[in-house]
């Protein structure tokens, strides 16, 4: 077996002096002088133990033909709403004590907070007078006692987009 270790050795130190040079070939001797030890071990467990080693490589062959691995091994795409949904469960996770959830979470929330600036018509990053100032004239405009002797589908209309604005403007301070 010690033969064949350093015959090995031997044709991995020449490819070396050919690819790379005598000097590195040289370098490189310490390592492969460890490499034909461990081939010469190993291949002497090998040798002796072929008949052991061959028997338990069938059974576990077979052992995996029988019960094969369960189930087929996927990488889960996470959108927003799942990233939110874990917050807003977050409370429950831990029993009640935790009394974060979903509006005291410290991390926010994962949404586009671009269509709430659409609602109330202002630039994104206006100051809060500003926003302040957008919300009291759409939530005047829209309030729905203004529009309480109206036809039902203008009033419930106005009723709808005064929702929004409140809406928008508790998401955007």
């Amino acid at each position: 077996m010690i033969s064949i270790a350093l015959v090995l050795t031997v044709a991995i130190f020449l490819i070396i002096a050919l690819l790379f040079g005598m000097n590195r070939a040289i370098a490189a001797l310490p390592a492969l002088f460890f490499i034909m030890l461990l081939i010469s071990f190993f291949g002497f467990i090998v040798v002796q133990f072929f008949p052991i080693i061959l028997i338990f490589l069938v059974i576990r062959y077979f052992m995996n033909k029988k019960n094969p691995r369960r189930g087929n091994f996927y990488y889960k795409t996470y959108t927003q709403k799942d990233f939110e949904d874990m917050f807003r469960n977050q409370g429950n996770q831990y029993g009640g004590n935790y009394q974060g959830g979903y509006q005291n979470n410290p991390f926010g929330t994962f949404e586009d907070k671009s269509k709430y600036y659409k609602i109330l018509g202002v630039q994104e990053g206006v100051t809060p007078e500003e926003l302040k100032k957008a919300y009291r004239e759409l939530a005047k405009k829209h309030h729905p006692d203004r529009y309480a002797n109206a036809e039902p589908e203008i009033r419930e209309m106005h009723e709808k987009k005064f929702k929004e604005i409140n809406e928008a403007y508790e998401k955007l301070q």
